[in-house]
C-alpha cells in the first residue's frame, strides 16, 4: 500500500498491518512533519501504476544511500587532508627551529671570537694563563723545594707536616731512642741512648744534640745538649751516643731529641717516654721508643 504525506507529497510504501483497520498517527522522513493516516483498505495485488511508483521510491532510497556514503567518503578524505597538513606544518617548524638554533651557535661563536680580540680580553686570557702558569711554579717548588723552604721559613715545618710531607732538613735522623731511670749509688739517674743515622749521599756535619725533658702537657721543664763523638755522617752510616742526668726532674713525663741548628726552635727528631721505672741492684731496665 501507498501512503502520501500531505505536506510534502511525498510517497512511501507500507504494509497494512502497519496502518491498522484503525489507522495511526505517522511522521514524514522528508519533511519532518506527521499526520493521522485514516486507514486503509487492504488489497490483494498492487496496480501497475503502483508497482511503478515502488519502483521509483526504491530507486530514490538507493540515491539517497548513495550520496550518503560519498558524503562520508568526502568527509573521510578531508579529514586524511588537514591531518597530513598539520604534520607537515610540525615538520616545517622544527625544521625552522633546528636551522633557528644552528644559527644561534654560528651568532655565538663569531661574538666570542671578536670579543676575544679585543685587547682587554687578550689581557685579561694573558693575565689568567701567567696566573696560572706561576701557581703552578709555585707548588712545583713548594714541593721540589720544601726542604730549602723550611730551611729559610722554620714555621713552615709544621705546614708540610700537617699534609704529610714530612721535611728533615738536617738531613740526619735518630733511631733506636730509649731511656732508662736508674739507680747508682742512691741517687736517681736518668740515661738517654739513641743512633744518629745519615739519610744524604754526601756527608753532613752532625751537629750537637738537644734533650729536652717534658711534662704530660708538652712542656719543657729541662734541657741539656750533648755533641756526639762523630763529626758527620754520609747516607746509611750510624752513631751511636749516650747521655745522662742525675737527679731529673720528678714532673718529667717524656725526653725529646733534637738537633741544634741555626735555628730559634730546634727541629724535633725522636721523642720517648720517660716514665719512672725502678731499677734494681745490677739490672738494666729501659723504655722503648715511641713512633712518631
Amino acid at each position: 500500500m501507498i501512503i502520501t504525506c500531505p505536506h510534502c507529497q511525498t510517497k512511501y510504501q507500507v504494509t497494512y498491518e502497519a496502518i491498522g483497520s484503525a489507522g495511526r498517527k505517522v511522521q514524514c522522513a522528508h519533511c519532518r512533519r506527521d499526520w493521522q493516516q485514516q486507514p486503509l483498505e487492504k488489497e490483494e495485488e498492487a496496480t501497475p501504476e503502483q508497482k511503478q511508483a515502488f519502483a521509483v521510491m526504491e530507486e530514490d532510497g538507493l540515491d539517497e544511500v548513495m550520496s550518503a556514503e560519498e558524503r562520508a567518503v568526502a568527509a573521510e578524505v578531508a579529514q586524511r587532508l588537514e591531518l597530513e597538513r598539520q604534520a607537515e606544518a610540525l615538520s616545517a617548524a622544527k625544521a625552522d627551529a633546528a636551522i633557528l638554533r644552528r644559527r644561534q651557535r654560528a651568532f655565538t661563536r663569531r661574538q666570542t671570537a671578536m670579543a676575544a680580540d679585543l685587547p682587554l680580553a687578550r689581557l685579561r686570557r694573558t693575565l689568567r694563563i701567567a696566573g696560572f702558569v706561576l701557581l703552578g711554579a709555585i707548588l712545583l717548588t713548594a714541593y721540589f723545594g720544601r726542604v730549602q723552604v723550611v730551611e729559610r721559613f722554620p714555621a713552615m715545618a709544621g705546614v708540610y707536616g700537617a699534609v704529610g710531607l714530612g721535611v728533615n732538613v738536617v738531613g740526619l735522623d735518630f733511631s733506636n731512642v730509649s731511656s732508662l731511670r736508674t739507680l747508682r749509688d742512691g741517687k736517681e739517674v736518668l740515661v738517654v741512648s739513641a743512633q744518629i743515622v745519615g739519610k744524604l749521599p754526601e756527608p753532613v756535619t752532625v751537629p750537637p744534640v738537644v734533650v729536652t725533658l717534658v711534662d704530660e702537657q708538652g712542656n719543657g721543664i729541662y734541657e741539656w745538649s750533648v755533641t756526639p763523638s762523630v763529626r758527620d755522617l754520609m747516607a746509611g752510616e750510624r752513631a751511636t751516643f749516650d747521655t745522662q742526668l742525675t737527679l731529673p726532674p720528678g714532673e718529667a713525663a717524656r725526653v725529646r731529641l733534637s738537633f741544634a741548628g741555626g735555628q730559634s726552635t730546634p727541629i724535633v727528631a725522636a721523642e720517648t717516654r720517660a716514665a719512672e721505672t725502678p731499677a734494681a741492684a745490677g739490672s738494666d731496665n729501659s723504655i722503648l721508643p715511641e713512633q712518631h
